[in-house]
Formats: C-alpha cells, sequence, structure tokens
C-alpha cells in the first residue's frame, strides 16, 4: 500500500474547497496524523511532525498556519478565533519553514515545536494547524480554486487546574418500545473544568430479571471533551450491524432473528474521567423488545405442535378402543 494511499485514509476533511463551474482534477490534500494530543508543562517544549501529500495533478506551493479554536456545537466541530495577533497556544508554535512546493503526488514533512511559556496558563489549549494552496485559475472557467486542511493541536498544561464534568442527558434514539436491536443510546457529557478529558467506560445492559447482560463502550470513538462544552457521543448495543436494508415484512423478521432480543432491558452509565477517575452517573434508560413477527411464527408453531399432540392422543385413544371391541368380540 502506497504512502499516499495510507494517508488519504486518515486524511482531514477537505475545507474551504469550492468550484464555480466546471469539474477540476482531483484537489485533495492529505495529511497525516489528523490529530496531537501533547501534555506540556510550563517553560518545556515538544515536538512533533506532519506529513503532507499533494494529492493533485499540478505542482503546488503549501502553506502552513495556526489559529486557535474552541468547541462548536456537540459534535466536534470547531469553532476558528479570528486574531490579528496570534496568543495562547498558536503563538506557542514554532515551525522551521513556512511553506513547501510540492509536484503532484510529492510528500513532505512538516516538524513543528510547541514551546509553552514559564507563565503558560494552566489547563487546556486548543488550535490547528492548516496547510492551505493559493487559489489557482480552473481550465478555461477563469474561477480560483483553493483548499485548507487542519491538524488538531490539543495541549494540556498540568498545574493549577479542575476537573469538573457531569452527564447532561442519556437517551435513547427512537422508540422506546422496539422489534429488534439495535438499540443507538445518545450520551451528551459537560465539561465544568478547564482541561479537556476522554471519558472512560461502559453502558451496562439488564434484563428484567436484573442480570446483566452487556457492556457497550460508552465512547466508542475516545472523543474528547473540551472545556466550557457540551459533547455527544452514540453507543450502540445489538448483536451485529449486518441489517436487512430492505423494507417488508420478511426482511423485518430475518431483522428479529440476527438481532433478537425480548423483553424489558435497562441501561446504565458506568464511566470515569478525568486524571484521579472521578464517576459519571445518571439515571437509567429503559426500553422494550418485543420480536413479533417472530412471535406469530413462534404461536403458529405451538399451535401446530398442540394440534399434532391432540392428533396423536386421539389415535392412541382409538387405536386402544378398537383392541378393546376385538378383544370383546372374542
Amino acid at each position: 500500500m502506497s504512502l499516499r494511499f495510507r494517508l488519504l485514509i486518515i486524511s482531514a476533511v477537505l475545507l474551504g474547497c469550492f468550484v464555480a463551474r466546471g469539474t477540476p482534477a482531483a484537489q485533495a490534500i492529505a495529511v497525516s496524523p489528523v490529530l496531537f494530543d501533547f501534555d506540556i508543562a510550563q517553560g518545556s517544549s515538544k515536538q512533533g511532525a506532519i506529513t503532507i501529500v499533494n494529492d493533485t495533478d499540478q505542482e503546488d506551493v503549501f502553506r502552513l498556519e495556526v489559529r486557535n479554536f474552541v468547541a462548536m456545537g456537540e459534535d466536534g466541530a470547531q469553532e476558528y478565533l479570528e486574531e490579528k495577533e496570534l496568543t495562547g497556544l498558536a503563538s506557542w508554535v514554532s515551525v522551521n519553514r513556512p511553506s513547501v512546493t510540492l509536484a503532484p503526488g510529492q510528500a513532505a514533512e512538516f516538524p513543528f515545536v510547541v514551546t509553552v511559556p514559564k507563565d503558560g496558563e494552566p489547563g487546556g489549549h486548543y488550535a490547528s494547524v492548516f496547510f492551505s494552496r493559493a487559489p489557482r485559475q480552473a481550465d478555461g472557467t477563469g474561477v480560483g480554486i483553493g483548499g485548507k486542511v487542519g491538524v488538531l493541536l490539543l495541549v494540556n498544561v498540568p498545574g493549577d487546574v479542575r476537573e469538573e464534568a457531569q452527564i447532561a442527558s442519556f437517551t435513547l434514539q427512537g422508540p422506546k418500545l422496539r422489534s429488534h436491536l439495535p438499540a443507538v443510546f445518545d450520551l451528551r457529557l459537560r465539561n465544568l473544568g478547564s482541561v479537556h478529558f476522554r471519558p472512560r467506560g461502559s453502558l451496562v445492559i439488564r434484563n428484567m430479571f436484573g442480570q446483566e447482560i452487556s457492556r457497550v463502550p460508552a465512547n466508542p470513538k475516545n472523543s474528547a471533551v473540551l472545556p466550557n462544552s457540551v459533547r455527544r457521543v452514540e453507543s450502540v448495543w445489538a448483536n451485529t450491524l449486518d441489517e436487512e436494508l430492505d423494507s417488508g415484512f420478511w426482511a423485518e423478521v430475518r431483522n428479529e432473528w440476527k438481532n433478537f432480543a425480548f423483553g424489558r432491558y435497562r441501561a446504565t452509565v458506568d464511566m470515569s474521567y478525568g486524571t484521579q477517575a472521578k464517576t459519571l452517573t445518571s439515571s437509567e434508560v429503559v426500553l422494550w423488545v418485543i420480536p413479533w413477527r417472530l412471535s406469530l411464527f413462534a404461536l403458529g408453531g405451538l399451535f401446530i405442535l398442540i394440534f399434532l399432540f391432540r392428533t396423536y392422543n386421539r389415535l392412541l385413544v382409538r387405536s386402544a378402543l378398537k383392541k378393546e371391541a376385538r378383544g370383546r368380540r372374542r
């Protein structure tokens, strides 16, 4: 597998690319890795390196810039801060070259250093390292085409930090009564502290008798929750994710068979966060799973068994009566 292909798989989402008319050739910029998560003490430094690939069909000049960001929304998006002069983490990042010229398919490595000043504020600091190219003329259109990708940089400065979080809500997507799994849970986590954290733990599933039957990763993507924000994470409880996509009775029968469950279930949160592994608690979520299509078949099979059993008994009785009648005639 080529370096370019591996990097494309994990490349960041292409930002800001637009075309007014016409379809240009490949315009992607690929970078790796897409995230750095550092712990750096005051007065200390850490090094990193970003690999960038020019996946266009032309030679390009790629420029680097750094911007601070804060959390936006609940799904991990970023809001970048407009600053005339760089402050905070963006001002702590230094690179040995601000730009590079790459031929089509060529890769280059950008080393960088993050140096926290001695008076750097303890807590979480967040920025993105962007690579961009200047807009160029698309063939025959007179329209400029530009592109930009970003690598996230999360830095925690140890010291007098506050770690405090709570579960804002714990809910079930869709109806509480369903015919089969999967069940998708939404967990909204609120960070009231001054540093980001990645919650660890499970959702515990118990049946109607109180027995634990499953544990589901509560933060399957290891998502980070930034300070002063709420992050939504999804967890899925299922026997298999291989569902029938077709609609109709028989497709749903197959789904009920593949993702079988029956009765009342309770889901609770067993999670912790931070350096002291503080516990996160919430109320439980209840759901019912009644595979009624399979139940129809089960009832039909039960009626058939009862019918066969009763028929068999009648035949035995008739056979016994015939034997008794023949004995009397003799």
